[in-house]
């Protein structure tokens, strides 16, 4: 509870933090990047020594302790625990880096030499190639232990990463969405088919080669029947199909004449002894239409859907 309460004494700090991480950062002296800061103190966590004499000591060793715990990156637990936002604590990494803070916003799309299949691939990794002249620049959006790697083995670094910077989760994802939007659009439409066929309705692959085939082989048949076959033999044989359809009419008017009586409507179970669901419905930046969907759910014809809503328990919503 100590750690808890101290993670969340750090929010207090994050309105301060931006209004300084926003302002232009201080390009470091390339010969002592390598270094500490003076007075800075190194931890267990090399991620967040860029942010350790800007937090609170107590709010430093809890995130650590959690991070060791969980076995994720100290800086993630800060951002989850609202402590210091994502881009105020990339841009303190990427000035110890050497390095900026990219947010992708001017950047265009032929700057990037994948395609938009790869440019979605290279958003789930966090890695993203950038061309500059006939320089590559990579922009990175660390998570889980990146972070930590970067700031543990900077001088090890390969070569390829060299030229580099960072930007964050948001920032990357909203590139992606704004200029591989048609490809997102296929691949969340073809998910499903892709990777459960059998639940799909999506039209399976060749069906309609194959129907055209059928269609020519049954018009070629006919010909020949027609050319070999004489008239007379052509006839007797669409009596026949008459009479199997009328057959199978006549068979059905019996079977709705005849049948047995239906089934009886099943009892009607009361409403303390109908199971309880739990409907869980995530929204995130969707405030436009809370409304309609907690309309929705009013309208299930179900007891105590009332008494589920968000406006019956903790009134109307934001």
């Amino acid at each position: 509870m100590v750690a808890l309460g101290a993670v969340k004494a750090g929010a207090v700090q994050r309105a301060r933090l931006d209004a300084r991480w926003r302002r232009k950062p201080e390009v470091p002296d390339p010969r002592v990047r390598d270094r500490p800061s003076p007075g800075s103190r190194r931890g267990l966590c090399p991620e967040i020594d860029c942010v350790r004499n800007l937090l609170p000591h107590r709010i430093v060793a809890a995130a650590e302790r959690r991070a060791h715990a969980i076995g994720l990156g100290a800086d993630r637990v800060l951002i989850c625990a609202d402590a210091i936002t994502e881009e105020a604590y990339l841009t303190a990494l990427a000035t110890s880096l050497g390095t900026s803070y990219e947010r992708l916003d001017r950047v265009s799309r032929a700057a990037c030499p994948l395609d938009d299949n790869q440019l979605i691939q290279a958003a789930a990794a966090g890695l993203l190639p950038l061309r500059e002249g006939d320089e590559i620049v990579w922009i990175i959006a660390p998570r889980c232990l990146t972070a930590r790697r970067l700031a543990g083995v900077w001088a090890s670094r390969p070569r390829w990463l060299r030229s580099f910077r960072l930007t964050s989760s948001e920032h990357l994802w909203r590139f992606v969405a704004g200029h591989g939007g048609a490809a997102l659009g296929r691949r969340a439409a073809d998910s499903l088919h892709r990777s459960k066929p059998e639940l799909s309705n999506a039209p399976r692959a060749g069906g309609v080669g194959r129907f055209a085939a059928a269609a020519l082989g049954c018009l070629a048949l006919i010909t020949i029947v027609v050319g070999v076959v004489p008239a007379a033999a052509i006839e007797a044989f669409a009596a026949l199909l008459c009479a199997l359809f009328l057959a199978a009419a006549a068979l059905r008017l019996l079977s709705a004449a005849f049948g047995g009586r239906p089934p009886l409507p099943r009892a009607r179970i009361r409403d303390d002894k109908l199971p309880i669901y739990t409907l869980i419905c995530p929204l995130y930046r969707e405030a436009s239409v809370v409304n309609n969907l907690v309309a929705s759910i009013r309208a299930l014809d179900y007891p105590g859907i009332m008494a589920q809503t968000p406006q019956a328990r903790w009134g109307r919503p934001h």
